[in-house]
């Protein structure tokens, strides 16, 4: 796949040259009177996080800047009316580079005592999540990833470490670094196994939310393998016949490549994820969800995303038990085999919490060298896939789409247009960490982009 590999290349010379340049202010410790106006933050905010063991000496944010993370974190829970924010087909919506994210992004989770290297992988799983038209994962996702940054939630500064390894297979300890953090490390440990013995098979425990997972699976692909990631999640997913959340959405990626072909999927177990519909509502596009596909909080079904973001009661994809039932091997492959917290024994995050305790999410990585198993595997999957594009399509002229498809169509509209959309409330936040951390304002491209092309069914940022 040779659109991402050239997106691998490019993120890590910007992360090589963030490693040599000095982040202006963002890297320095903070000094005295900015450090009094972030130890203010974690006293007088109130996300929902309990903040009494968080150290004093810990940066979190100004009043103003709480008050922003805190708005949008209310709106995407649906326990604030989203406002201010117009539809973003018709609003003035910036363009950004997406390399230009990515230093901005990096700078901003420097700030907050990140180690450079780490602000960087963290970055690059928003972006690509961004790029690759998975928008609930990309920057939207900011004020809750620094909401738990700053509350100590999570240790912006811990590594992973091996706790037991063979050949071919690794148990990790995340060590509560962040979610990318742990992916890529154990991403990288499993391409390592496959190339010295076909396999590698690593999972993970005490890790947190990786975001975006076909990020880390499309990692093999530079290196002509398969990859496959998952993880358990905070519950939000309905068991059939039941009206409380039980398990998360706990979603399975996988990606594999040919000389020109490639395969990407990716999908959680919900009937609609509601990552997206805390991105529709924020922004102020989505006033309804499907029928059939949530509950508000007397166990009752809702057609109100309003109610169906402050109950997290969702239903599995249909076949309900099906849905529900893959959701639970994956928890049991991530969670009871790896040591971590599973099911209902993970706490909900942000809004709906007011425990300060690390999430202890189990996660599975796995990367093949299909060559291992069969010698003409790429020209096998080129075949593979033009007996699935030979099959008759829905609409004249329009040929039928298979796994990966849209997330390079998405990519080719970035590139063509000159860069990820961003609308007005994802720009509020980003602004508004800018100013408190003194680092480089997001460069804007300053372009309209009403009328611009989108892939059918992908909102803007």
């Amino acid at each position: 796949m040779r659109v991402v590999a050239n997106f691998l290349d490019s993120l890590r010379k910007v992360r090589l040259k963030l490693s040599t340049e000095k982040l202006a202010t963002s890297n320095q410790t903070p000094n005295s009177s900015t450090t009094h106006k972030l130890n203010k933050g974690v006293k007088e905010s109130s996300i929902g996080i309990d903040h009494t063991e968080v150290p004093q000496n810990t940066p979190a944010g100004s009043d103003q800047m709480w008050h922003n993370i805190k708005r949008v974190l209310l709106m995407c829970g649906g326990q604030k009316q989203p406002e201010g924010f117009k539809n973003a087909t018709k609003d003035f919506s910036g363009l950004v580079d997406v390399l230009e994210a990515q230093r901005f992004v990096s700078q901003v989770f420097s700030a907050m005592q990140v180690p450079k290297q780490a602000a960087s992988e963290m970055a690059d799983a928003l972006i690509a999540a961004d790029y690759m038209g998975q928008r609930s994962m990309g920057i939207h996702r900011l004020p809750s990833i620094a909401a738990d940054l700053l509350n100590c939630t999570v240790a912006g500064d811990a590594t992973p470490g091996i706790v037991s390894e063979k050949k071919a297979i690794a148990l990790v300890d995340g060590h509560n670094a962040p979610g990318p953090v742990v992916a890529n490390f154990c991403m990288d440990l499993a391409l390592q196994k496959a190339r010295e013995v076909g396999i590698g098979w690593v999972s993970a425990r005490s890790s947190n939310c990786i975001g975006f997972a076909s990020w880390y699976a499309c990692q093999a692909l530079e290196q002509r393998m398969i990859g496959l990631c998952m993880t358990n999640a905070a519950p939000t997913l309905l068991p059939a016949g039941g009206i409380e959340p039980v398990l998360g959405e706990n979603p399975i990626a996988c990606a594999a490549s040919g000389v020109h072909e490639q395969f990407v999927a990716d999908f959680g177990m919900a009937a609609c994820s509601v990552d997206e519909l805390e991105l529709s509502y924020c922004n102020g596009w989505s006033k309804e969800v499907p029928k059939l596909v949530a509950l508000d909080r007397n166990g009752k079904e809702t057609t109100s995303t309003e109610e169906a973001l402050r109950a997290q009661r969702i239903r599995a994809f249909q076949p309900e038990h099906k849905g529900f039932g893959l959701a639970a091997a994956v928890d049991i492959l991530c969670g009871v085999m790896t040591g971590a917290r599973y099911a209902n024994q993970i706490q909900r995050r942000g809004v709906y919490s007011t425990e300060n305790a690390p999430a202890n999410l189990g996660q599975v990585y796995v990367a093949i060298d299909p060559m291992r198993f069969c010698p003409t595997f790429e020209d096998r999957l080129a075949d593979f896939h033009r007996l699935l594009r030979q099959a008759v399509p829905s609409k004249v002229g329009k040929p039928p789409m298979v796994p990966g498809d849209k997330e390079l169509q998405h990519m080719k509209m970035v590139d063509e247009q000159g860069g990820l959309t961003m609308s007005s409330c994802t720009l509020s936040v980003l602004e508004e960490l800018a100013t408190e951390f003194d680092i480089e304002p997001l460069k804007m491209k300053n372009t309209k982009t009403e009328g611009a092309s989108m892939p059918e069914e992908l909102p803007l940022i």
